[in-house]
C-alpha cells in the first residue's frame, strides 16, 4: 500500500490517496454505538454508502460485493476516530478510520496527507443481514 506515515497518539496512522488506515490492537477500540447521518450504528454494521447516493464529492461509496464494518471508536486527546475493517478483516491490524466531527460529518485526510474531504453523512446504507 503506497502511503504516508503518520502517528495518531501513539499509533501508526497511514493515509493514501482516497482513505485513512490505522494500526490498532482490537483491545484499543472501544465497541459503542455511533451516530451517522440518520442511523445508529452498532459494532458489527456493514456499511456499503456513507454520504449520499449518486453524489461522488463528500461521498464514501463502496463498490459492489464489499462493505465496510463498523468496530468501534479509537479516540485520542480531543479526535475521535470511527474504525471500520474492509470487508470484515483487518490484516496486519490496519483498519479503515474517519475522523468524526458530528453525526452529519465525518472528515478524511486525502491526497496523501496533501489536501482532505469532509464527508457530508446525509445518509448511511447498512446491509441487512440474510437469514
Amino acid at each position: 500500500m503506497k502511503a504516508r506515515a503518520h502517528n495518531f497518539g501513539e499509533k501508526e496512522f497511514f493515509i493514501t490517496k482516497e482513505a485513512n488506515f490505522i494500526r490498532l490492537e482490537p483491545s484499543d477500540i472501544k465497541e459503542e454505538l455511533l451516530h451517522i447521518a440518520d442511523r445508529v450504528i452498532a459494532p458489527g454494521d456493514r456499511i456499503t454508502l456513507i454520504g449520499k447516493e449518486g453524489r461522488k464529492a463528500r461521498t464514501v461509496k463502496i463498490k459492489e460485493g464489499s462493505f465496510l464494518e463498523y468496530r468501534g471508536v479509537y479516540s485520542s486527546a480531543d479526535l475521535v476516530l470511527a474504525i471500520f475493517a474492509v470487508n470484515g478483516s483487518s490484516p496486519e491490524n490496519l483498519y479503515e478510520s474517519f475522523y468524526y466531527l458530528e453525526h452529519k460529518r465525518l472528515f478524511i485526510l486525502t491526497n496523501y496527507g496533501q489536501s482532505g474531504t469532509d464527508i457530508q453523512a446525509n445518509e448511511i446504507n447498512i446491509l441487512e443481514e440474510t437469514q
